[in-house]
């Protein structure tokens, strides 16, 4: 074979050599199955919201218009409430699948590259690795309406009997004669009489715990006997107490809101409503104000773009087989009710990047 015989052969071999490269080409809205390929998505970035709300329930005391009178405490109210109050707000990010980012890579005879090497160490995300889940589910409400609220309302029954003395008439020797007669009565005691009555024994109860804690007071208690029948005594008056004061139970419950950012200007949005008497609603819901999500313009590095481009031009002309992948960019991110800031945090949001090209062949350490 003569010499100028031997580099045309060599030339159209390394010429079918170059056109068998790996190829990895963005897929649209169809797909062409009758391609070999290993499809593989880009990473998108979601941002949950796990919102923690109380409950709070307040049921006005049977004796509350007589607190003031009987006991000198001011202010209670004999209205039945139910409030909510936001007491904390969470925020987690976790990495999807973009549905619109999605790769095919059509194999050579060098294969499909670093493709696992790369998928491991997450730097592209392949369409079967099980992303992170989130639970969105909103736990039931409590509500104890319906229950016995005040059960011991009195050591003395509200009815009670009496014997009460009436004088009537009798015909004796011609003369009528005024002659007692005893009858007995059940009488019903009204509410302020009761009320008074449980001021006394509250005044009671507080006179007997000063005697076991006056150290003058010979008593036969000691040590833990002592201590139980305080608790006791503590737990009878603050159960007395409430017949006035009324009583509050408060329960807790999330709600865990999901959002995935789009926009690179920057973007705000309606994240759920709130209400101080309905709690936390859709953001469709009306009745409640608006719970805003909002993100500032990404901050991208200095020149980003003529890197991008200057990279680019040299993969083209290098004909170097590559893969494309996603580089996260820093935002700051708020949850904001009016003009109350809520929470406030810095993220790195995958969709907000660029996305950059990596060679097939990684090479390793």
């Amino acid at each position: 074979m003569s010499k100028n015989h031997f580099l045309v052969v060599l030339s159209l071999v390394l010429l079918g050599c170059n056109s068998k490269t790996i190829q990895v080409e963005p897929v649209g809205k169809t797909i062409d199955y009758k391609k070999v390929a290993v499809y593989y998505t880009l990473p998108r970035t979601v941002v949950y919201v796990r919102v923690v709300s109380s409950q709070s329930e307040y049921f006005p005391g049977p004796y509350a218009d007589y607190a003031k009178k009987f006991l000198g405490i001011d202010g209670v109210s004999n209205t039945e409430k139910v409030e909510y109050l936001i007491e904390k707000i969470d925020v987690e990010t976790t990495a999807e699948p973009d549905p619109k980012a999605v790769f095919a890579i059509y194999p050579s005879g060098k294969g499909y590259g670093n493709f696992i090497k790369l998928s491991d160490e997450g730097l592209i995300l392949p369409v079967n690795q099980t992303p992170e889940s989130r639970a969105i589910a909103k736990n039931k409400e409590f509500s104890i309406k319906g229950e016995v609220i005040f059960k011991d309302l009195s050591v003395n029954p509200f009815v009670a009997e009496e014997t009460t003395t009436f004088y009537g008439r009798t015909l004796r020797d011609s003369v009528y004669v005024r002659v007692p007669i005893q009858r007995s009565m059940t009488i019903e005691r009204n509410l302020e009489e009761k009320a008074k009555e449980a001021a006394d024994f509250i005044f009671s109860i507080r006179k007997k715990r000063l005697d076991f804690l006056t150290p003058d007071i010979d008593h036969p208690f000691s040590g833990d006997a002592l201590q139980l029948i305080l608790k006791e005594l503590q737990r009878l008056e603050d159960e007395y107490l409430a017949l006035f004061v009324g009583k509050r139970f408060t329960h807790t419950f999330t709600q865990t809101y999901s959002f995935i950012p789009s926009n690179t200007e920057g973007e705000s949005a309606i994240l759920f409503r709130f209400s101080e008497s309905k709690g936390l609603l859709s953001s469709t819901d009306l009745s409640g104000r608006p719970i805003l999500i909002e993100f500032d313009q990404p901050e991208y590095p200095e020149n980003i773009d003529a890197t991008k481009n200057s990279v680019e031009t040299i993969a083209l002309k290098a004909k170097i087989d590559r893969f494309y992948y996603r580089i996260p960019v820093a935002v700051n991110m708020r949850v904001i009710d009016g003009k109350q800031l809520l929470v406030e945090k810095r993220l790195s949001v995958f969709q907000y990047g660029l996305i950059a090209q990596l060679p097939v062949n990684f090479p390793g350490k």
